[in-house]
């Protein structure tokens, strides 16, 4: 018990399933660490003349099979509407929020692939029997992904407001990890995973702009 209660809360999958939302896919490359799965960064930005940042409603681009499919409208709102809270807390940091384009100012589109929640009762009896842990940890390195836990997919892009160019472009997949914090809300790992990426961008453009303040994300 004790060991599941210093896991992370979330880690990053072995894969990520992609959707339309990007406009060139063939550009993407294995992320290096503390990156997504699949990255884009283009080479040369002046990340340091940057200041202000349009952030465009989060959108959906479910994958086929994804229990996004099978949400309410209320909840397609919500989880959306947590993801752009998030992403607006994070941001407001280093950017100027702003909603037209102009001179120094990016524009940031996110797209939510995949949400789905764990199984209450079996992630907590597979995180604190140890014969049920060492499956989940068999399952982890056959696919990826631990038993019985939630995980979450999403796409994401940077252009300049102006022009268009596109500056970045991701696709990442985090999935739950084996502790006890979060077992008793089915979407604590989808939450989670949102958390982390939110803290994740705002250290990558702040490392990119120079900055000596840059808060690495929790892993």
């Amino acid at each position: 018990m004790l060991v599941s209660l210093g896991c992370a809360r979330t880690y990053q999958a072995a894969h990520v399933d992609t959707s339309d939302f990007l406009p060139d896919y063939s550009i993407l490359r294995q992320g290096d660490d503390g990156d997504a799965l699949l990255s884009y960064w283009k080479q040369g930005t002046p990340w340091q003349n940057y200041h202000k940042i349009i952030l465009e409603p989060v959108v959906m681009r479910q994958l086929k099979d994804s229990e996004l499919t099978g949400l309410t409208h209320v909840q397609n709102y919500h989880l959306r509407e947590y993801v752009e809270r998030l992403l607006r807390q994070a941001l407001k940091a280093h950017f100027k929020l702003v909603t037209k384009p102009g001179p120094g100012t990016l524009r940031l589109e996110i797209a939510i692939t995949d949400a789905e929640t764990s199984t209450m009762i079996l992630d907590q009896f597979s995180t604190v029997y140890p014969s049920a842990r060492t499956l989940s940890l068999v399952k982890k390195w056959l696919t990826g992904t631990e038993s019985y836990v939630g995980k979450a997919s999403i796409e994401r892009k940077i252009t300049d407001s102006v022009t268009g160019e596109l500056l970045m472009a991701s696709a990442d997949c985090r999935a739950g990890g084996k502790t006890l914090a979060g077992t008793f809300d089915e979407w604590d790992d989808v939450e989670q995973a949102y958390i982390y990426w939110a803290a994740q961008l705002n250290y990558q453009l702040c490392i990119k702009q120079g900055g000596n303040a840059c808060l690495s994300p929790d892993l």
